[in-house]
């Protein structure tokens, strides 16, 4: 059986601040050992479920966070920065069940550093209406490619979105958000504990979840930071502009690994700009 699971950062345990997140800042290495504990008490569960193949796709920032030799030797570690797929990235290699670690809420939602992909530059995505965070977009990746999505783990707003719009799906609450950067932290060793035993409990009940779908047409309305970010997003062919909002652009596509490779492509584009204000 196997089992994917896409790790970032900002819902990982203890993690409360933008700082502790950026490589650059000196909180950096707490981030990565509280990483490391929670991705592997997720591959103990899943290896206590039956899997006997998993890989784990290190997806926040440049996909180097994780260090090889701190991970549970069952699992492949799927590193780097330029990945087709970025959070998605192995899910077209089939999966039996799929899991999200470290995930956190959308920009403009409640939750600890929430944001949508890139800091400050995507205000909203919707997808046929409802605003997409980055475990919406995964997990209906996963979906495309028949994998059921049966477990999140992240702050307590992450949890309760996951838990209305995921039928099915297993969560696991790394802490009690307060504010943006403020958060109320469990213990690492009792969320690892929660973490594998949630992972075995969900995996084991794979076949009862089922993939997210969304019914074509697929119509995205993305909101930018910056009016010269949507007209760079406009380069890629099937974008359109919104003729009242400057900084939103469309895009309708027939599935959604279509619209989503068509989103990555368009924010690739809106970052040769850089909105300072």
């Amino acid at each position: 059986m196997k089992v994917y699971i896409s790790v970032d950062a900002e819902g990982i345990s203890g993690i409360f601040k933008l700082t502790q997140v950026l490589p650059e800042k000196p909180d950096y290495g707490f981030l990565r050992r509280m990483m490391a504990n929670d991705v592997n008490a997720a591959i103990r569960g899943a290896v206590a479920a039956g899997a006997d193949e998993i890989l784990v796709n290190d997806c926040h920032n440049l996909g180097d966070n994780l260090v090889l030799d701190q991970l549970d030797p069952r699992a492949s570690l799927l590193s780097g920065a330029d990945k087709p797929l970025v959070m998605a990235e192995g899910l077209e290699r089939g999966f039996d069940a799929a899991i999200l670690v470290g995930y956190h809420c959308p920009k403009g939602f409640k939750g600890i550093i929430s944001h949508t992909f890139i800091y400050g530059m995507v205000l909203d995505a919707k997808i046929n209406g409802v605003s997409f965070g980055e475990a919406d977009i995964v997990g209906h990746v996963a979906g495309h490619f028949g994998t059921p999505l049966v477990m999140v783990t992240g702050d307590n707003c992450l949890a309760a979105r996951c838990q209305q719009l995921m039928p099915g799906v297993h969560t696991v609450t790394t802490k009690e958000c307060i504010g943006n950067g403020t958060a109320l932290c469990r213990h690492p060793s009792a969320t690892a504990a929660d973490i594998e035993k949630t992972a075995e409990a969900a995996v084991r009940n794979r076949t009862q979840i089922k993939p997210l779908h969304v019914d074509g047409p697929v119509h995205l309305e993305l909101t930018l930071s910056a009016a010269t970010m949507a007209q760079l997003a406009c380069n890629i062919c099937g974008f359109t502009a919104d003729p009242e909002r400057h900084n939103v652009v469309h895009y309708t596509g027939g599935d959604f690994l279509e619209v989503y490779t068509a989103f990555l492509a368009a924010i690739h584009q809106a970052m040769n700009f850089k909105d300072l204000t």
